[in-house]
């Protein structure tokens, strides 16, 4: 039986933080507040709404199904509070607060002085990118923007392309003496290969005649570029990886470029977020510092 006094503003944060975060201690670190304090609100809430929302584990806490459903309206509404909040104090020329981005482990170089440049520019904005390969859920993982490169599938978050990727077919002279060069796309066939775990062992080439197909032989998946990149220089086969990412091993003599007169399929390069984040100033002024530093190809 729900609680018939009003949910606290407090008790919504701290049920959105410790979903977001994972557990009621991290939570807590967030929000600069005692453990007790956080797991308080957290039950008020509960009571106030008659329904178990979290459920601990052995890594911390997990949503229920209530939980879940709270957590999207909770989160929807603390982002409008947010926005209206950033528009009454005019905030767009001394924006502020936090920003999470979520961003491949290859553009941990790339995107270092581009966000040095950005936090110069913003001295009241807090950074926290976590840069990792897999695919991050924005919306439950609190995040505010991510960079992702290749085709994306359908969703409901908002994309802006920045920029074509670039990419090359690869491997080292060792494998190719051994193996063989090859002149068209379809020597490829046979070939050892490695993808990234969720990839397709297929690839497209632009020809004379349309796109061709080969598939290769997945001799490794992995979920880490910087492994595909290892793992192409050691020979154990043939990668494909966008040019910014080979170039310097390509003119070191660690890598051979394969089929140079045939380009492969390259991907773009996106900016991605939950639409109840894309409307706060700090986002929006971060899109659009980027897509002014990246050029039409990378």
């Amino acid at each position: 039986m729900s609680d018939p006094r009003p949910v606290e503003l407090t008790e919504v944060r701290a049920f959105v933080c410790v979903a977001e975060a994972g557990s009621m201690t991290q939570a807590a670190l967030r929000l600069g507040v005692a453990k007790s304090i956080v797991s308080r609100r957290v039950s008020q809430l509960e009571r106030a709404v008659g329904a178990v929302m979290l459920t601990r584990t052995a890594r911390g806490t997990a949503l229920t199904d209530a939980g879940r459903t709270y957590y999207a309206g909770g989160a929807a509404a603390l982002a409008e509070l947010e926005f209206a909040r950033e528009a009454v104090g005019k905030l767009t020329t001394e924006i502020s607060g936090e920003l999470r981005i979520s961003a491949p482990q290859v553009f941990q170089l790339g995107l270092a002085p581009l966000l040095a440049d950005f936090a110069a520019l913003h001295p009241m904005v807090r950074l926290e990118i976590c840069f990792e390969d897999r695919q991050v859920d924005l919306i439950s993982e609190g995040y505010d923007l991510a960079v992702r490169i290749g085709n994306l599938p359908d969703s409901s978050l908002i994309t802006r392309r920045l920029a074509t990727v670039r990419a090359v077919v690869v491997a080292s002279p060792a494998y190719l003496d051994t193996r063989g060069r090859p002149s068209r796309p379809g020597d490829l066939t046979g070939h050892d290969v490695i993808v990234y775990t969720h990839a397709t062992n297929q690839w497209r080439f632009r020809g004379a005649e349309g796109w061709e197909y080969v598939r290769g032989n997945p001799r490794l998946r992995t979920d880490s570029g910087q492994m595909v990149l290892a793992a192409g220089k050691a020979g154990l086969g043939v990668v494909i990886l966008p040019w910014f990412m080979v170039e310097q091993a390509v003119l070191d003599g660690d890598l051979e470029q394969v089929l140079p007169a045939h380009p492969h399929e390259g991907g773009g390069l996106h900016l991605l977020m939950p639409p109840a984040r894309a409307r706060i100033a700090r986002v929006r002024a971060l899109v659009s510092f980027l897509a002014d530093r990246f050029g039409p190809v990378i």
